[in-house]
């Protein structure tokens, strides 16, 4: 079982081994410890209830009435498992009670496992970002979601 809280400052270290175990251009750990001081940042952890380990993260900011998902990660050998479902419906869950009408994301064309969780809860592709990833140069998919409850 699981359970998704907001980050710490001591939680960095956990998120920063799951950033770089899953992107080959990881965010630095300055960049997590700065989302933690922004009022409309959001910066959650999975944690394992029986363990306390952190196994996922998310972050997205909420500025008026629109969400923007930046980050989202799940320790390797436990993807597959909900855990990105979880964090992604919590997150939406909470936008949604804070008046949030969109939701965005940019996703790597390849990355056709986040493409599909993503489509599962709605989101729609709207567009495409040319040679996003500086590290490969691979194009982003942009991804909207309309609220309907807010």
């Amino acid at each position: 079982m699981w359970l998704v809280t907001p980050a710490q400052t001591a939680d960095v270290n956990s998120i920063y081994e799951i950033e770089q175990e899953n992107f080959s251009t990881p965010w630095s750990k300055l960049s997590f410890y700065e989302e933690l001081k922004h009022h409309y940042s959001h910066l959650w952890v999975a944690r394992d209830v029986s363990t306390q380990e952190i196994i996922g993260f998310i972050c997205f900011w909420i500025i008026w009435d629109e969400m923007h998902i930046l980050n989202i990660a799940v320790r390797k050998i436990l993807q597959g498992k909900g855990i990105g479902s979880l964090l992604i419906s919590k997150a939406l869950n909470y936008a949604g009670s804070k008046g949030v009408k969109r939701v965005k994301l940019e996703v790597r064309a390849s990355n056709q496992r986040a493409i599909s969780l993503y489509k599962k809860f709605g989101f729609k592709k709207v567009g495409r970002r040319y040679r996003y990833y500086l590290d490969t140069g691979e194009d982003a998919i942009l991804m909207e979601l309309e609220l309907k409850n807010s």
